[in-house]
């Protein structure tokens, strides 16, 4: 028996005893809002490849922002081929109707992905309680390297999809914590951030993170601040997503606590003084 319905069997049992405000509610008719798409995934398009075409063909010194782009590529990687099965698993969850199983008060989104030349059954359950809804992702897979309902990754959102976490495991092979996430929005303002952090057990980098957020500043409007734990070293990049001008700051590699700018061309730049 999968521990998900252990979990919803206890409480079950608890919550018409001490009526806490924890429990979880009976179904209105509605399911619950997936958190969106950025709640699981950092936007690094700022950074594409193509960026560089321009300063490339006219040999320009564009090294502040190539070492800007240098600094996210890690984590880029991690999430787009060590994490490309619950990437997947979670934005195709959209494209599904959920059902309703009574008999555990949650809601169940089950379908098919096609992944790295494979094939994953997702199920993804959602139980809404008073104030958030808990999430649990169960993914299965048939032919070689099988395996059945591992449970990779686990979450909460509030109610109204402000905020919430994630925390994901690092694969059936070797199922410990690899990534805690926590995000939140204003919807209204239309701004964002998210926070990935290495959660590996006793590993070198247990500790390390990136941070990305979109902003309403008119000079920098988006984010990404990188720790990079073994060597104690906090990277802070700014820029202007329309305009593509930014700055970083990497006392590790610059030796000094200042920042480097770069024009909307790329190209290295005088920064502004604050």
């Amino acid at each position: 028996m999968k521990p998900y319905f252990l979990k919803s069997l206890a409480i079950l049992l608890i919550c018409p005893v001490f009526l806490f405000s924890g429990c979880s509610k009976e179904n209105d008719g509605d399911p619950p809002e997936i958190p969106p798409k950025e709640s699981f995934i950092i936007d690094f398009s700022d950074f594409e490849s193509n960026n560089f075409k321009t300063a490339a063909i006219n040999n320009n010194d564009y090294s502040n922002y190539q070492r800007a782009a240098a600094s996210v590529f890690v984590w880029n990687l991690v999430i787009s081929v060590h994490l490309a099965i619950p990437v997947a698993t979670f934005v195709n969850s959209f494209n599904f109707t959920p059902e309703y199983l009574p008999d555990e008060e949650a809601w169940l989104w089950a379908y098919d992905v096609d992944v790295a030349n494979g094939t994953y059954t997702a199920n993804l359950y959602g139980k809404i309680f008073d104030t958030y809804v808990q999430w649990d992702m169960y993914i299965s897979k048939t032919g070689l390297g099988a395996f059945e309902d591992f449970h990779w990754y686990s979450g909460t959102s509030n109610l109204d999809n402000t905020g919430g976490e994630w925390t994901l495991l690092q694969n059936p092979e070797n199922p410990d914590p690899f990534v805690g996430i926590v995000w939140n929005r204003n919807i209204s303002e239309g701004t964002h951030d998210i926070t990935y952090t290495n959660i590996v057990p006793e590993g070198p980098e247990n500790g390390g993170y990136i941070s990305h957020g979109f902003t309403n500043d008119e000079k920098y409007n988006a984010f990404y601040d990188i720790y990079m734990k073994g060597v104690d070293n906090l990277v802070e990049i700014n820029l202007h997503r329309t305009t593509q001008e930014g700055r970083i700051k990497d006392p590790a590699f610059f030796g000094d606590d200042n920042f480097y700018c770069w024009d909307s061309e790329f190209f290295n730049t005088e920064c502004d003084i604050d």
